[in-house]
């Protein structure tokens, strides 16, 4: 498969999934079956919910943070936490000076952005609560780094730090971009998952341990074994829930899981979109998603120059 496709698939499955969970998200799985139905198409936010106003076919913070630590990558010729901070900086200050600008951006990330912003250190101001703002954003540096693991271990953990420094937060992302380097290197689905969880455990143990403990959840009904990972903003749930989807079902219907079944589920559908379009390329992204996915031009254009960087680096 070509490998400039499964770039492609991972950036632009992380926004598919981002956009047709945006619309449920916080909602529990009796309450999407009640307003929506199946998710199987891309919504506009309902009244009343917090991304009220995203019309269908637009993203979140999810995605936003992943094109940021794409763009950071791209224009620093590899990994700078120092331009990363600048960009998340100047993405912050633009939704403080305008709160319509403000994609659903979590307690914890703005928290730390707007301690930046401020003037705090990038190394000072990630927030300890364990949520999964490191994570939904890791995919480019599995991108990047495929080739080595053990660099993608290190850079997903420091792209963390500037807004997550908690252990689960940390090692959610790692395990992400361990991931997308897995899936892009085209290792079985099982193995994936172990490896990921292997770099995980290098920073927190219990995380890791709950990754594994996704794979033995296979024969059950997917409502039961979702119910039993949970799906909170927590890394410890929304990065081990992404994996069971990736695990168990077909892309699309990965997606759709993700997206009907509740707690955050934006993210949940971005992490999973992001580990098949590694894994698959693009070409499994229904049409009528891409149709309505928003900022296109922008996604290939970050997915094309990540892999021409990801080129020179082998030459």
């Amino acid at each position: 498969m070509d490998m400039l496709d499964r770039f492609r698939g991972c950036l632009l499955g992380a926004a598919a999934g981002d956009a047709l969970g945006m619309p449920t998200e916080g909602y529990t799985l009796y309450e999407i079956k009640s307003l929506f139905g199946q998710v199987r198409d891309m919504m506009q936010a309902p009244a009343g919910h917090f991304h009220t106003g995203l019309l269908a076919g637009q993203f979140t913070d999810d995605t936003e943070e992943t094109l940021i630590l794409a763009e950071s990558l791209i224009e620093s010729f590899g990994f700078s936490p120092d331009r990363f901070a600048d960009k998340l900086i100047a993405w912050g200050t633009a939704w403080t000076m305008d709160e319509r600008l403000n994609r659903g951006v979590g307690f914890a990330t703005r928290s730390a952005v707007e301690s930046m912003i401020a003037g705090t250190p990038w190394q000072e101001a990630g927030h300890t609560i364990p949520t999964c703002g490191a994570a939904m954003r890791a995919a480019p540096i599995g991108l990047l780094y495929n080739f080595d693991l053990n660099i993608v271990k290190s850079y997903a953990d420091l792209q963390s730090l500037p807004t997550h420094c908690s252990a689960p937060a940390r090692a959610g992302a790692i395990a992400v971009a361990a991931g997308v380097a897995l899936s892009l290197m085209g290792f079985p689905k099982l193995m994936i998952l172990r490896n990921a969880a292997s770099q995980a455990s290098r920073v927190d143990v219990e995380l890791a341990e709950r990754l594994l403990w996704v794979g033995t959840l296979l024969d059950l009904r997917p409502e039961e074994a979702l119910g039993l990972i949970r799906n909170s903003p927590l890394a410890s749930e929304t990065v081990p829930a992404a994996f069971y989807c990736f695990l168990k079902f077909e892309p699309e219907d990965a997606l759709i899981m993700a997206a009907s079944s509740g707690g955050d589920t934006d993210s949940i559908a971005s992490i999973a979109g992001s580990l098949f379009g590694a894994a698959c390329g693009a070409s499994w992204i229904p049409k009528r998603w891409r149709d309505r996915l928003e900022q296109k031009e922008r996604i290939e254009s970050d997915a094309l120059s990540l892999y021409d960087l990801f080129n020179s680096f082998r030459c």
